[in-house]
């Protein structure tokens, strides 16, 4: 007789994780999960007593799953590597990802991540608010990027539909067609986001 698996809140999450990516995160409930388990619904109170707990548990097995950088760094390379991490999590898992959306990224793991970019930004001249500022910054921008990777991944298209727009009004969206590359757009943005993170850095050096 084959064994059963312990069920612990790390199994559950794991089942979680799986059910999002499939059928999307709104299909993820304790019920849908211990289905999929083949246990009954009580059984998962003791390691997951509501559904925020198990939105929490997937966020928290994301990031901890993330290439984050962790060790000591210069500010722009966290910043590329931060948004580049955030980007493989919506392409690994791109219907789980949404949770990222829902509830705060917390845990050692983004911790230590966030603390070594803080300390980055200041070594660089920052104080501890711009700091923060150029954290948050680069978080909303990964955060975007990583919505449109997560769509792309799933052959979603994130463009806006204009081909029913008269062209004369909108001479110059008509002129971008249709082939433009999502990635030369993200790699724009990032490059952006350094360029008027590094003006603020030597703005506050004046």
């Amino acid at each position: 007789m084959q064994a059963v698996a312990a069920l612990n809140r790390d199994r559950i999450i794991a089942k979680a994780i799986e059910l999002a990516d499939r059928d999307g995160l709104d299909a993820v409930t304790l019920r849908r999960i211990a289905g999929e388990l083949g246990v009954h619904v009580t059984s998962l109170y003791n390691h997951v007593p509501t559904r925020d707990a198990v939105t929490t548990g997937i966020v928290d097995a994301l990031v901890t799953g993330a290439d984050l950088p962790v060790e000591e760094i210069g500010w722009e390379a966290w910043v590329r590597a931060f948004v580049a991490a955030v980007g493989e999590i919506a392409v690994e898992h791109p219907g789980a990802f949404v949770a990222l959306q829902r509830r705060p990224v917390e845990g050692a793991q983004a911790t230590r991540s966030f603390e070594v970019a803080l300390a980055a930004f200041e070594r660089a001249g920052l104080d501890a608010v711009g700091a923060y500022g150029a954290v948050k910054a680069t978080t909303y921008v990964a955060l975007s990027i990583a919505v449109e990777r997560a769509l792309s991944s799933r052959g979603d298209g994130a463009e806006t539909a204009v081909t029913h727009l008269p062209a004369e009004s909108f001479p110059h969206v008509h002129a971008l067609g249709s082939g433009l590359d999502p990635e030369t757009t993200w790699a724009f943005s990032v490059d952006t986001l350094v360029a008027g993170l590094r003006a603020q850095i030597t703005g506050s050096s004046d």
